[in-house]
């Protein structure tokens, strides 16, 4: 089984069928708060009826419940050891994002399509898995000669340029003067102006005792003319310009 996908309804009923009630309570607030609990049920039948049409359902133990091998989809959405975030801007300018959850149970990805009406979860094939989807999602592109660290910015400076890059050219002219007009800080400040200083991101979040997330390490990432750039360092408050290559990618990835 290597994907499972699930309406909104269905990954409540997994939520409260596997025991995971703290969750499906969260996900009916957010999607279904107008619907008394009392009235869960006949949603929870209809979603039944769903998963068992998928075969992905059946009746043991005197309740419906999931089939055990749809179960690790559900359970590392709960309990994955880390999960990597991905964010991008589409033509539009529109944001999308992908999560994928490492766990004992494997390695997945997890999307929300259709107005986060639908859940595809995919299994990949662990760590290689995990950087093929990040290449492919972020399209990445590295440099055939990566020469290392281009600048390391203060947060203020850094701040500076992205601003300069959605509403204030007259900062990039000043920033590429400071900088002499070096081929490759041109490069990356016209690939960034192009951009209007929107940066995709990768995102690695650890979880506590309490299972809150919280950021171990991210990058945001930058569409160029000839390859991919990183901005790293973010989580020691240090903004490093660095050609993309794998290497940085999987220290962020991998931990």
């Amino acid at each position: 089984m290597k994907q499972f996908t699930i309406s909104i309804e269905e990954l409540l009923f997994c939520f409260y069928s596997e025991g995971f009630f703290e969750q499906g309570m969260a996900l009916k607030q957010a999607y279904f708060p107008e619907i008394e609990d009392e009235q869960l049920g006949a949603l929870f039948e209809a979603a039944c009826r769903s998963l068992l049409a998928k075969d992905a359902a059946e009746f043991r133990n005197h309740q419906y419940r999931l089939k055990d091998e749809y179960c690790p989809f559900i359970h590392v959405l709960n309990d994955a050891d880390y999960t990597v975030k991905l964010s991008k801007f589409n033509g539009q300018g529109a944001e999308q994002n992908v999560s994928c959850h490492v766990s004992k149970f494997g390695t997945y990805s997890h999307e929300l399509l259709f107005d986060e009406q639908v859940h595809r979860i995919i299994k990949l094939e662990s760590n290689e898995g995990l950087l093929t989807k990040t290449d492919e999602f972020l399209h990445i592109v590295e440099e055939e000669n990566s020469r290392g660290l281009l600048l390391r910015l203060t947060s203020n400076e850094f701040e500076k340029l992205l601003e300069g890059a959605s509403d204030n050219p007259s900062y990039l002219k000043e920033f590429l003067e400071k900088h002499d007009h070096q081929e490759d800080v041109t490069r990356f400040v016209n690939d960034l102006a192009l951009r209007k200083g929107k940066m995709d991101t990768l995102m690695r979040l650890v979880y506590d005792k309490d299972n809150s997330p919280e950021v171990a390490d991210m990058a945001f990432v930058l569409p160029g003319s000839r390859h991919t750039w990183l901005v790293t360092g973010i989580t020691q408050n240090e903004f490093s310009i660095v050609p993309a290559n794998k290497d940085v990618i999987k220290g962020i990835l991998f931990c």
